[in-house]
């Protein structure tokens, strides 16, 4: 067996993926007036969009027999199933339940994100990985990052 996998190393793996939703940055409990104030053309009442870029890491220890992590095959099917089915071409307000009552920030999606990955990623036997950070770009300019804190 060569050194390089003797001794128990931890490696995170990356995959992104592309996916567009519209949303409307717009709190019930605020007027109108507030809510344009506070959110700008976000709030506009018909939405707007966005062509989202996400960047799910996970973390662990590399299989000695194998040399992979998490097979980045699997990573992709589950993030087809999980994020791709359930956001792209979605009005997120209107279109996923878990935002349908609150204001869907790209902060409050990348939490949302998270729990959907871990509660995938925690249901995989025999896998000693975790979820170490997921990252949102709303824009090429604008990142959210959560680390499961």
């Amino acid at each position: 067996m060569n050194d390089l996998l003797r001794k128990p190393r931890k490696v995170y793996v990356s995959r992104k993926i592309e996916f567009n939703a519209a949303h409307r940055l717009f709190n019930p409990l605020f007027t109108e007036q507030e809510n344009l104030e506070l959110y700008g053309k976000c709030s506009n009442t018909f939405g707007h969009g966005h062509n989202y870029l996400l960047d799910v890491t996970i973390s662990g220890i590399a299989n000695q027999e194998t040399g992979f992590l998490f097979d980045l095959k699997e990573l992709k099917i589950i993030l087809e199933e999980e994020i791709i089915a359930r956001f792209d071409h979605k009005h997120l307000n209107h279109d996923v339940p878990e935002l349908q009552e609150c204001v869907p920030t790209t902060e409050v999606l990348a939490v949302l994100i998270w729990d959907i990955l871990e509660k995938r990623l925690h249901n995989i036997n025999n896998r000693e990985l975790s979820l170490h950070e997921v990252t949102i770009y709303e824009t090429g300019k604008n990142a959210v990052r959560y680390l499961g804190e």
